[in-house]
């Protein structure tokens, strides 16, 4: 590989110039300063953000480097969770609008029956939670690179989570 190198961390393909990786977070200089705290010196860039934060304002601790505001995003193999409900209809309106917009969207579920279409009340009560989350929910996931300017436009075309009872 004479123009490209690996990331130590994660083993992602990199170019020569990139002084962090895009996938894990892991800063390539220590020299690079907190986005928040300019006297203090970073310990990864957050991989949806993309701006160098120190351990005080984020961390790797679940995968890649995150900020504080973004901790709290479900992550899978370089992409980020968006949108996600039980209703396999909404979840495919979601990914399409995204698509349209020029997105990379990806359906992801842990045990998800897309035939059931929405889940029945007595079992929404079994469901057990995976995180933040209902490991049975339909999750719209996009890369770390459009999570942001996804949020935008799902926010713009007024589509919201609903709130299971």
């Amino acid at each position: 590989m004479s123009d490209q190198n690996i990331c130590t961390r994660c083993k992602a393909a990199l170019r020569p110039d990139e002084t962090f990786c895009k996938n894990c977070g892991s800063l390539f200089s220590d020299a690079v300063v907190c986005f928040n705290h300019n006297s203090v010196f970073a310990a990864g860039v957050c991989v949806i953000c993309l701006r160098a934060f120190c351990k005080k304002c984020g961390g790797d601790s679940k995968g890649p480097f995150l900020c504080n505001v973004h901790w709290e995003y479900e992550v899978q193999e370089g992409m980020a969770r968006v949108f996600g409900s039980m209703d396999n209809v909404q979840t495919q309106y979601v990914t399409s609008c995204l698509e349209q917009a020029g997105f990379h969207p990806f359906l992801y579920s842990r045990g998800f029956n897309p035939g059931a279409g929405i889940v029945s009340s007595w079992y929404r009560v079994t469901i057990r939670n995976y995180g933040k989350y209902p490991n049975v929910e339909l999750k719209v996931l996009v890369p770390f690179s459009e999570v942001i300017e996804a949020e935008r436009i799902l926010k713009q075309l007024n589509i919201q989570e609903i709130q299971s009872p």
